[in-house]
């Protein structure tokens, strides 16, 4: 399956994704869905997909991606979850592998919780293993 039908399934499955993209192991962008652009965002999402702290410390406490500032509620090795304070919406970046440096980020209608797409994106950020 390519990259591009498993995009495509991802949003036809979960409505509420209103965007997505696909960094590679190498930190670079493979992919992107043609209404969100993060190109310049790049270093800040590489930066939040490298952020592993260990249990008790402190890992990274925002993120700002196309100029709105996404509070940072969860920091696992399986995924990074994080919410506009302002109502903008959340952010979910599930790094592949789980731990590893490429990632699938999601951008979530802010009408529901970060958490009611959480599994179905963890299932494709696995689809996504071999190609990237």
């Amino acid at each position: 399956m390519s990259i591009e039908k498993i995009i495509e399934d991802l949003l036809n499955e979960e409505q509420n994704i209103y965007g997505i993209a696909i960094v590679g192991k190498n930190g670079m962008l493979i992919t992107q869905t043609e209404n969100w652009d993060l190109n310049k965002d790049l270093k800040n999402i590489n930066d939040l997909i490298q952020n592993n702290p260990e249990l008790g410390q402190k890992g990274m406490g925002s993120i700002e991606i196309q100029g709105i500032k996404y509070m940072i509620v969860e920091n696992t090795e399986e995924r990074k979850i994080g919410t506009s304070v302002t109502g903008k919406g959340h952010l979910i970046v599930c790094p592949i592998p789980a731990g590893g440096t490429g990632g699938l980020v999601c951008y979530i209608n802010p009408q529901i919780g970060a958490r009611d797409c959480l599994f179905t994106i963890q299932t494709y950020a696995n689809k996504l293993l071999k190609h990237i």
